[in-house]
């Protein structure tokens, strides 16, 4: 998680790692959440604002 946001140039506070649609906390690890050979993870970049 921290690799991919140093490689974007992005803050771990703005992404969300969901995987099998719960969040997943940086201290979390594959054998904890029960993740299996070729699993992903998705990345959500959370944004603020709206449109007016």
């Amino acid at each position: 998680m921290k690799a991919h946001c140093e490689r974007q140039g992005l803050s771990m506070r703005q992404i969300r790692f969901p995987f099998d649609g719960q969040p997943i906390d940086e201290t979390d690890t594959p054998a904890q959440l029960e993740m299996e050979d070729e699993d992903t993870t998705d990345v959500f970049q959370q944004q603020t604002g709206g449109v007016y």
